[in-house]
């Protein structure tokens, strides 16, 4: 477990100062930024997924433990080193950066504004933004991790290419969260320089990465293993 928590650690470490890096060195270039968070994940994938099936994110987390691919135990110690893992990355970031001025913290974009100000309806479509964007990636991870179907083997180039994709859209709505380390970590740091932008909107990049992250757990289960016991008990019976 412990080889586990420190796999969890580095994974999610290397994504928030690599990722979040670029995001900020770049100036928010939305190609760049979101290929640097798929690529990240592509790379620990064929290198810590070997350890824990490279999670780094409470949200993956959150649907392995509802699938029983890992137990509650195991969820609660992943997601402490997750976060763990995304201060000392957003820290080293800061150190690099000599501040905690820019540090890729998410917050709610200019085009779900009304007429400059945040309304009901922004903060209504920045949640379901990132429940959207954080089904479809976690889908997609429960579907090519699924042992069944035999894709393990281009699982890594799969699940980057879709965090890239929902970064291209995500990231002109909300900053593209779905996953709660990567947005807790630079919120928090950030306030320091007196911004609390970020950390008064973190109810949204906790909770709904969270609840897309469950909802994709049991909507491939509903649709998937319920259709597999329908199809085993099919062939028994002839």
């Amino acid at each position: 477990m412990i080889k586990k928590m420190i796999a969890e650690c580095f994974g999610t470490f290397t994504l928030t100062f690599i990722a979040c890096g670029v995001a900020v060195l770049s100036g928010a270039d939305f190609v760049a930024t979101s290929f640097a968070f798929g690529l990240v994940i592509v790379a620990m994938a064929y290198t810590i997924g070997n350890i824990t099936g490279c999670h780094i994110n409470p949200a993956v987390s959150l649907a392995m433990a509802i699938r029983k691919e890992i137990t509650w135990k195991e969820f609660g110690l992943y997601v402490l080193s997750q976060v763990v893992g995304a201060f000392l990355g957003s820290l080293l970031l800061a150190l690099c950066l000599r501040g905690f001025d820019y540090l890729g913290a998410n917050t709610i974009q200019n085009v779900l504004f009304n007429h400059g100000k945040l309304d009901f309806l922004s903060y209504f479509g920045a949640f379901v933004a990132e429940v959207v964007l954080t089904f479809i990636f976690v889908f997609v991870i429960v579907g090519v991790t699924d042992k069944k179907f035999g894709n393990g083997k281009f699982a890594g180039i799969i699940i980057g290419l879709t965090l890239t994709l929902v970064h291209l859209i995500g990231l002109g709505l909300t900053g593209t969260s779905v996953n709660p380390a990567r947005s807790l970590a630079p919120a928090v740091l950030t306030a320091f320089t007196g911004d609390i932008t970020s950390l008064s909107q973190i109810w949204i990049w906790i909770l709904a990465p969270m609840a897309g992250g469950a909802l994709a757990a049991v909507a491939y289960g509903f649709l998937f293993d319920k259709n597999k016991d329908a199809s085993d008990s099919l062939n028994e019976t002839k």
